[in-house]
This record gives structure tokens, sequence and C-alpha cells, in this order.
């Protein structure tokens, strides 16, 4: 095979530094050419679209495409981004990029799991019960899955030979991934701990109509996880708050509730990370003595969620001889991502009127404001965002 030659100059590199800093993109300059890149190889892509490929926030996506347009390097049409001549010459002489084939599998989207052939009652059954979900709580750092998402991982468990026989805990399902491998319709013991009874309320109801044993306590993880679950379950299913104290509490919660063997499993769903968020992330998997047997980008998938690009990778972490848990007793400390890092968000009704929420305001948010109405008006239609403010 003809090497071709790279023309990668010193200016090049300063043009990716410059428009990574304009935007305060974390992920540097490779970010910015991944994103040239995805959109060379589409033509035009939308910027949600982007955001999927690339395991960005879309607001970031969002940011990135400003500056690459100052650089005229794209123009935004009807259909999302599109490199502008200069924008091509750029990216296929100085970037040296020429492959546009994408060699993930068409049918799995690149998460190895290709659905049955019953693959089609069951979705609709699953999205039967969805609909049922309450409206998400995002003080809790709720963001529901699709249906697809709580299937899919009911059926790579089931691969991995983590569900058939085994006693499965779920830290957490707002996405009803208990209800997706009750629809396996195997032998598996379910038990589900969620902190918003709403949920748990809803998951009993289904379980009940429909004959599924799913056990179901609320509780709040800052605590021990009750007596009678310690040591008790074989796998582990877990989509935490995505904040380095959040993850530390929610392993540590799962390595009490596992047996105490090697190679029990924790399934992780975790947002897109820059690298030294990720190095952070790692850590605290490693501190706690489990080893990450794999990961899987973009498998899981969002009814909003736009802080995280609607997808979060999954991944699959093991006992080790070394595991322990880092917190033992009741947890004090802070772990929402609005505790951590309190926002405040205006939006505008359809009357101009000005409405700040966020974890410090009366209204907590965009969900809250849409039941209660404007404050002002009554209005609880066309909200629009104006601006967000960050608190120190």
């Amino acid at each position: 095979m003809n090497k071709k030659e790279i023309n990668f100059t010193k200016k090049t590199s300063l043009i990716l530094e410059e428009i990574a800093s304009k935007s305060q993109l974390k992920e540097g300059k490779e970010a910015v050419r991944n994103i040239l890149r995805e959109i060379y190889r589409h033509g035009t892509i939308g910027t949600k679209s982007l955001a999927r490929k690339i395991h960005l926030p879309i607001p970031t996506i969002a940011a990135v495409r400003k500056e690459l347009e100052n650089a005229g390097l794209i123009d935004r049409v009807k259909k999302g981004a599109i490199l502008t001549e200069s924008g091509l010459r750029f990216v296929t002489k100085e970037l040296g990029i020429s492959f546009v084939n994408d060699l993930l599998c068409k049918t799995c989207g690149g998460t190895r799991i290709e659905f049955p052939h019953e693959f089609d009652d069951i979705i609709a059954k699953l999205k039967s019960f969805t609909v049922q979900r309450p409206s998400p709580n995002t003080s809790l750092d709720q963001a529901f899955g699709l249906p697809i998402t709580a299937l899919r991982r009911a059926y790579f468990m089931l691969q991995n030979d983590d569900l058939e026989g085994r006693k499965i805990l779920l830290l957490g399902d707002d996405d009803f991934t208990s209800l997706a491998i009750a629809l396996l319709d195997i032998s598996t013991d379910i038990t589900v701990l969620d902190i918003d009874t709403r949920l748990t309320d809803v998951i009993r109801k289904i379980a009940d109509e429909n004959n599924y044993q799913i056990k179901c306590y609320n509780h709040d993880l800052r605590k021990p996880i009750p007596e009678e679950l310690v040591g008790q379950y074989d796998t582990i299913f877990t989509d935490p708050p995505y904040t380095v104290p959040g993850l530390e509490l929610f392993l540590s919660r799962g390595i009490q509730a596992l047996k105490k063997e090697i190679g029990r499993k924790v399934y992780l769903a975790y947002a897109h990370r820059a690298p030294n968020d990720l190095f952070d992330f790692q850590q605290v998997i490693v501190n706690h003595g489990l080893a990450i047997q794999e990961t899987i980008p973009g498998f899981n998938l969002y009814e909003g969620a736009e802080m995280h690009g609607n997808t979060t990778a999954l991944s699959v972490l093991v006992t080790t001889s070394n595991t322990r848990t880092i917190i033992e007793n009741e947890y004090k400390e802070k772990i929402y991502t609005g505790e951590i890092n309190p926002t405040t968000r205006i939006y505008s009704c359809l009357n101009n009127h000005l409405i700040r929420i966020g974890t410090t305001e009366k209204i907590k948010s965009i969900e809250k404001l849409k039941e209660l109405g404007c404050p002002i008006c009554g209005t609880k239609d066309s909200f629009t965002r104006v601006t967000k403010e960050k608190r120190e």
C-alpha cells in the first residue's frame, strides 16, 4: 500500500488548537479534528447526529461549529454543517483525511448486539411500559433511556451469561432495564433499588399486572444498602450520577451487594469524558479493585440528555481479589451534578416573561416549569431558553 505524504504543518496544529481554545473544548484539538472528519465523511450532518457520533455534548458541538464557521472551514445549511471549499482543502490536504467509509456494524451500531426475531414484540411491550414513567427528575440526574437501550442492555448481559440463573441488582432503574430483563422470559432473580418512589411504584404496578418477579426497594444509596442484600448478588447494573463522588458511592454500594468472589460483574453506564476526566473516572474504578473488562462507546441512548450528546458508554467491570468498598457507612457529601456544579438557566415564556430555573431556584427544572407554568402569567407553552449562568 502506498503511503500518502501528510503535510501536517505547525500552522495546521495551531488552527485546531485555536478552535479548541475558543470553544473551551476540554477534549482539545483532536476532538476538533474528529468533528471535521465526521463532517467530511457525511457530507452534511446535523448537530445532534454529530454529537452522537463524536460522543460530545450538543452544546459543545454547537460551540465548536460556531468557531469552525468563523474560521471559514464550514458553512451551516438546512441539514446541518458542510465543509466549505477551504474546509475541504484543509481536511484533505492539511489533515490528510480521505477515508470515508464507516466500518461499524450497520445492524448493531457498534454495540455488538443484534436483536433476535422476537425483538419487535418485546420492544412494543417495553414501549407500552416506558410511557408510564413520570417526568424525569433532573435534580437526581435522571435522563430516561430509550426502550431500545434497556432491551439492548438486557440482551448484552444475557449474551455474557450474567442473567440466567443469576441474581441481579439494579442500583437505580429510571430506564426500566429490570422490565426489559423480565420480558426475556428467562430464569433471573431481579431486584431494584431506587430513591424515586414514583419509579418503583410504576415498576411494581407493571410487575404485578404481568406476573414479573421483580423486588423493589425505595432506598437512598447515600445510606448503606439493606442488610439482607449484602453479599447476595451475582450481577450489578447501574447508571449512576455522572460525578466522581456519585460514581464512587454507587460502585461501593454495588460491591457491598455482590457475592465476595472473583469474576462478578458490574455493568456501568457512564457519560463519555474528556481525557483528564476519563482518567479520574478510571481511577475510581481501580481504587475499588475492579478491572475494566470492556467499554462500548455509544451503547446507551436517551431521551434528552443533551449535555451528554443523548448517549453514554457501557463498561463491564469485573471483581478481583483486590476488590473493596471505599464508602462503607452513610455518605453525607453531594453526589448529583446539580449539587456539585449548580447552574441557573433562564427561560422565556410565550409572553416574554423571564423565569430562572436551577437547583438553587424555586423551580428546579424545565420539566417542573412546564408542569407548573410561568409563575407570572401561568402559560405552560413555548418556553425558550435565553441564557445559562454558572454559579461560583
